[in-house]
């Protein structure tokens, strides 16, 4: 591992709020020496990277390091709205806009004074609604839904795309002039397979959190599991990894993970179906049922026993060494049972 990196990285670190952006790779390293030079300039950035790069923290991470701090921060999925809707979470409502509109409602650019939007999957905005984004960076100015009075707003505005925009921009599918007006400073997120050296990393961090979160202590993982997380291309970035390490951690009843928790799409990407574990999705499936029937079985002898372990071994007829190791295994506690 480059040293230069982790040195750059951990001087990165000292002087700004990266709260979750985790990585030494050159390429993140980069976009972070650059986010932190116009993070606190107010210009105007446009984030790229595909889905689950991490794009709402590095927007997080520009608002945390500029004098916004202390103001909201406002992530807006345009692609979660219906057009309309999209259009009255910006700009608010006067009474009676639209039936159901009882009364005035402020729209997030008056509510975030003085903080940041930002206003992911820009890509989905409808073409009018762009106008008017339009106008709001040039003016400040805005209108709310239903109404001819003029408001202002002081807001820094950060635009995220998993898209191609200058593409969109030539095919007449993205307002040219919206483009230029956000494309001032751009970042780009790089996927996860092109900074595979983190990876173990974030495999670490996101290990120690869900085993907080599911109360298990001193998970660790398999070689194997190691090496096929390593090796996988990661279509959903950094989102994928994390949702496959939560679900290894809530499967695994040991102190081990082990291919068998792993989601069956990754085997096959990676050729892990070679003889030895064609046998083995059975194998697994068999020695994890006897796992869990173990586990529930000492649980319940132990509820009997009132959590006396040498009664509860002589209700299991098993020794109570033996009982104890399990115990352990399976991370049970007997006091919970008195």
């Amino acid at each position: 591992m480059n040293t230069s990196h982790h040195s750059h990285r951990t001087e990165l670190d000292e002087q700004f709020q990266l709260k979750g952006i985790i990585g030494f790779h050159p390429k993140i390293v980069e976009v972070l020496k650059l986010a932190i030079r116009v993070a606190d300039t107010g210009a105007i950035v446009l984030i790229y990277g595909e889905s689950g790069t991490g794009k709402e923290l590095l927007a997080r991470a520009l608002h945390d390091n500029s004098r916004r701090r202390d103001n909201l921060f406002v992530p807006l999925n345009c692609g979660a709205f219906p057009d309309a809707l999209l259009e009255s979470e910006l700009f608010g409502y006067k009474k009676g806009a639209f039936t159901g509109a009882m009364s005035d409602k402020s729209g997030w650019l008056e509510h975030a004074g003085g903080g940041t939007v930002l206003l992911d999957e820009i890509q989905e905005m409808p073409p009018a609604l762009q106008t008017k984004l339009l106008r709001v960076l040039q003016t400040g100015e805005f209108s709310p839904v239903g109404s001819t009075e003029i408001k202002r707003c002081d807001i820094r505005v950060i635009a995220a795309t998993n898209k191609n925009l200058p593409e969109l921009v030539r095919k007449g599918g993205f307002r040219e002039e919206l483009y230029y007006r956000l494309n001032v400073i751009d970042l780009n997120l790089p996927p996860l397979r092109e900074r595979r050296s983190d990876i173990p990393l974030l495999i670490e961090n996101f290990l120690q959190i869900f085993c907080d979160q599911y109360g298990k202590e001193n998970l660790e993982i398999s070689p194997d599991v190691s090496e096929i997380l390593c090796n996988y291309d990661f279509p959903g970035n950094i989102r994928e990894l994390k949702n496959i390490i939560e679900r290894c951690v809530a499967l695994t009843f040991g102190n081990r993970i082990e291919i068998s928790v792993l989601p069956t799409h990754l085997l096959e990407r990676n050729g892990h179906f070679s003889m030895e574990h064609r046998l083995s999705p059975f194998q697994e499936a068999k020695e994890r049922a006897i796992q869990e029937f173990e586990r529930s079985y000492i649980i319940d002898c132990l509820k009997n026993t009132r959590g006396n372990v040498s009664r509860a071994a002589q209700v299991a007829g098993i020794h109570v060494t033996n009982l104890h190791l399990k115990i352990k295994k399976y991370q049970i506690d007997p006091h919970l049972f008195k």
